[in-house]
């Protein structure tokens, strides 16, 4: 008997580490859509199955090449822009995000930050994280999501 059930457990082994191998991802990497991000060392969006991972973006007006003046309302406005502008690159929309790191220069920006926040993210609120540290260009405010295409 206890042959038979190790016999068992072995092809049970074997069967999963088989399916295993047999369900690989798919790995797109797709550059910016914007001209001025063309030859940037990273990918504006990786896309791996139906989930994109979009590098952080910060409050920078592509148009004008600098970031957005009058503080971290202006600045978190422009932010998600920018991720609904990379979102809608990729046919996606802000309801397919499904987690948000957010990243302050000053944690002290947290309410501010949260109060425009929830006038774009309403419903399907995504996970999310905050934090503080150091940014660059200056910025007050760095988001990264990750969505999901439904």
């Amino acid at each position: 008997m206890k042959i038979a059930y190790k016999f068992i457990l072995f092809l049970a082994f074997v069967f999963l580490l088989g399916c295993r191998n047999e369900s690989k991802s798919i790995v797109k990497h797709h550059k910016s859509h914007e001209e001025s991000r063309q030859n940037v060392p990273f990918s504006d969006a990786v896309q791996v199955d139906n989930l994109y991972f979009l590098t952080g973006q910060i409050g920078k007006d592509h148009t004008l090449g600098k970031i957005v003046e009058s503080g971290i309302e202006a600045e978190t406005k422009q932010t998600i822009l920018n991720i609904e502008a990379v979102l809608k690159h990729h046919n996606l929309n802000l309801s397919d995000v499904v987690k948000c790191t957010v990243i302050l220069a000053d944690i002290n920006d947290f309410s501010k930050m949260n109060g425009i926040y929830r006038s774009f993210f309403k419903e399907n609120l995504p996970a999310r994280t905050t934090f503080a540290a150091n940014l660059v260009a200056g910025a007050k405010i760095e988001i990264e999501v990750v969505a999901a295409r439904k």
